[in-house]
């Protein structure tokens, strides 16, 4: 009897682990990101769900800022890296080479945002053409992350298409974090930041910033295409466990669908446990424009490792050319 009883105690244990949705079991697996942004919607939606835990998988998303999140990968912290593949790029050309095994978007989305009264000083609005706001940054102080960062990086570009002088037109800051940002700009200590949607449309929805590049919704053509957010793996675990690799990209192109064959609004709520500083309105705006450059299959063209390239090469962060076969494997997409 006292046997049939334990046995009939660890059955109620395991219904009850069943009926909480407990992880027991699954695998766990950290993937880092730079930043928190609608532009990582798949993989908010992913893990909302149970898209990772039909994979047999516990996910954690761990943020670190810049470039650090793929320093993480390399160090061993974490299995996974999404981030631009900017990072993935420069890191390649120290040494440290990682594939890309996937994409979940393939359109730059760092806007830039400018301080109201800044553009109002500078005669410019959202509607001025690009060439008239981009060159109204002259004499202004812009926000980026870290140096080295994306954003940063993106600021430099925009500098250089205007024809200034980064070193000497405009002042460049890092500050790492987006709620840094957008209280620095809210309290006039900068006067331009650069981010992912939807942290600049915050500025704008608030009344305090003025969209001066609005790339997540394509208004600049050299960006339509780009490795915005690549899944990368050290090359170890690429070819030690395949499986593990093919189960976080299952999950993600699942993701990836899912977001594009339904309405942005039902999204929503996959991205409410990160995005909570945000209001409902300023996450729809930020996913139905990040939804324009997921792509369905997953993959990374040769087109956008061009682009990518030669985008870093122009702010000075890349010298050589790498070739696509370095950087970007599908084998887990067929």
């Amino acid at each position: 009897m006292k046997r049939v009883a334990a046995w009939f105690v660890a059955a109620l244990v395991l219904v009850a682990l069943s009926a909480s949705g407990s992880a027991w079991g699954a695998e766990k697996v950290k993937i880092t990101i730079p930043a928190v942004t609608t532009t990582f919607a798949s993989l908010y939606h992913a893990r909302a769900a149970g898209y990772f835990a039909d994979e047999g998988l516990d996910v954690e998303i761990v943020v670190i800022g810049g470039p650090a999140s793929l320093q993480a990968v390399i160090a061993g912290d974490a299995q996974f890296a999404l981030i631009p593949g900017t990072y993935q790029i420069m890191a390649h050309e120290k040494g440290q080479r990682l594939p890309a095994v996937m994409s979940v978007l393939t359109r730059n989305s760092i806007n830039l945002v400018m301080h109201k009264d800044v553009a109002r000083a500078k005669g410019i609005t959202d509607t001025s053409p690009l060439a008239a706001k981009i060159r109204a940054l002259r004499g202004l102080k812009l926000a980026g992350s870290t140096p080295g960062g994306f954003s940063h990086q993106m600021l430099v570009y925009y500098a250089l298409k205007a024809g200034l002088d980064p070193q000497k037109d405009v002042e460049i800051v890092g500050l790492g974090t987006d709620p840094a940002r957008l209280a620095a700009l809210e309290q006039r200590q900068v006067d331009v930041f650069a981010t992912g949607t939807p942290t600049p449309e915050a500025a704008v929805a608030r009344g305090f910033g003025v969209m001066v590049v609005d790339n997540s919704a394509g208004e600049d053509p050299d960006f339509a295409e780009f490795m915005m957010d690549v899944l990368v793996a050290p090359p170890a675990t690429v070819k030690q466990r395949p499986a593990l690799v093919g189960k976080v990209v299952r999950a993600l192109l699942k993701s990836n669908a899912w977001l594009l064959d339904h309405p942005a609004e039902q999204a929503v709520p996959s991205m409410k446990p990160a995005l909570a500083r945000l209001d409902d309105a300023l996450i729809l705006a930020g996913l139905q424009k990040t939804r324009l450059g997921i792509p369905r299959d997953g993959r990374i063209t040769e087109r956008a490792v061009t682009l990518t390239q030669e985008f870093l090469r122009k702010v000075g962060a890349l010298k050589t050319v790498i070739p696509y076969d370095q950087l970007v494997t599908h084998e887990f997409l067929r």
